[in-house]
């Protein structure tokens, strides 16, 4: 099988890319960006954007399957589009990494909106599919030190089950040797279940910052100042905090876990291989 990666250049492709391979795939990477792409030699690798038809249906034309993993952009409406490609193109397979909150009852905040609404195009294409809704990831946390200093976002008194971005990649290549995965959504949640200040200050420590202290700055405080500022980046991250402060983390992964394999890495296994820095 040939698998078309698209977003190859994003956090948690390099180990879904990692493991396909290992595990005998073919792969063909697509991504707007490949000057960053660390696999340019041992791979076919095009460039190009979702939103242009002839260069993704260029991408897709020979390929079995498409795995999507998408930031920064409009999910929604590029998920589309790779969807009318992939008909056109007779793929047999599409795979997308979701979240681990993406539900009807939490459509009232915007970006899981636009990934239930992905969701749905896949669901509904007629393509066999899989779906992927992880939680936490650790590599989440070098994002939040800014200057040698932890940039906590409001009082996050949740718990979610924190995984590795490595796990996932497993999970993922089990996936496509199975054929009892096919049109399931799986739940991906890690061995250890912390809060979000929690982990931040052991990865803190960790790092043997000079100055250690992880103090939350309040939301409200930093909505004004992305308000007056204009800053986009902060004005999404307080409001991704603030949506994670309103919801529970859903879903059972125990059938998950059955048919895909457990995630094993804790937090200290992660900073003991090195993982904070892959």
């Amino acid at each position: 099988m040939k698998i078309l990666i698209i977003g190859a250049t994003g956090m948690l492709a390099k180990p879904v890319i990692k493991h396909l391979n290992e595990s005998g795939f073919v792969l063909k990477l697509f991504s707007r960006s490949i000057e960053s792409l660390m696999f340019n030699n041992e791979f076919e690798v095009v460039k190009g954007d979702v939103f242009n038809l002839d260069e993704l249906n260029n991408a897709v034309k020979g390929c079995d399957a498409i795995h999507i993993t998408l930031s920064k952009t409009d999910e929604a409406s590029a998920v589309e589009s790779i969807v009318r490609s992939a008909n056109i193109n007779n793929i047999k397979m599409i795979s997308y990494i979701s979240g681990s909150t993406v539900a009807e009852q939490n459509r009232w905040f915007p970006m899981i909106d636009a990934k239930y609404r992905a969701e749905q195009s896949i669901i509904n294409c007629g393509i066999p599919y899989m779906i992927f809704r992880p939680s936490w990831f650790y590599e989440s946390l070098p994002m939040m030190i800014r200057n040698e200093k932890a940039a906590m976002i409001g009082k996050n008194p949740r718990t979610f089950s924190w995984a590795a971005a490595e796990d996932l990649g497993i999970m993922i290549a089990n996936a496509y040797q199975k054929e009892d995965a096919k049109n399931n959504i799986f739940y991906v949640h890690g061995p250890e279940k912390y809060k979000i200040d929690d982990l931040l200050k052991a990865y803190v420590k960790h790092l043997n910052l000079e100055n250690q202290s992880v103090k939350p700055t309040p939301i409200g405080l930093l909505k004004f100042i992305a308000f007056l500022t204009g800053n986009k980046m902060l004005k999404m991250a307080t409001s991704l905090f603030a949506y994670f402060e309103k919801v529970d983390e859903p879903g059972d992964p125990r059938e998950t876990n059955e048919l895909l394999g457990k995630p094993e890495t804790t937090f200290e296994m992660w900073i003991g291989k090195g993982l904070s820095d892959s």
